[in-house]
């Protein structure tokens, strides 16, 4: 019975999240996700995306990310279950999705010279 009841109050401990704990647990993900930064993250990045081609610095990673549109929340998700990360056409479908889905990265908390300022897309333009 205890079992049961510590299922019943951590379902409805992750049912009753906060838009910010969400915001922190995204963020919190993609930090554990991406490490330091350092090369070997970014070429696994580029992979995990589906690039084959191997990355040889940073910079080249970052002009390959020009067109790339994911959700950050699913491309995590995507990642860790070992699934094939889903790649929408452009911009503006992203944008849709994440908007009906509320699947939104807090852009204040993108450190400097992370990806997230590649993928990111401008989600509320008008």
């Amino acid at each position: 019975m205890a079992k049961k009841k510590s299922k019943q109050a951590a379902a409805s401990a992750a049912s009753a999240e906060t838009p910010k704990s969400k915001k922190n647990k995204i963020v919190a993900d993609w930090e554990a996700y991406f490490g330091p930064g350092d090369l070997p993250d970014w070429q696994r990045l580029m992979a995990d995306l589906g690039f084959t081609e191997q990355f040889t610095s940073k910079t080249q990673c970052r002009k390959a990310l020009t067109n790339v549109w994911v959700n950050i929340r699913d491309f995590l998700d995507d990642t860790k279950a070992g699934r094939e990360v889903h790649r929408f056409d452009n911009e503006k479908q992203l944008s849709e999705y994440t908007i009906v889905k509320k699947k939104i990265y807090p852009k204040r908390s993108i450190r400097k010279g992370s990806p997230l300022r590649k993928l990111l897309a401008h989600i509320f333009r008008s």
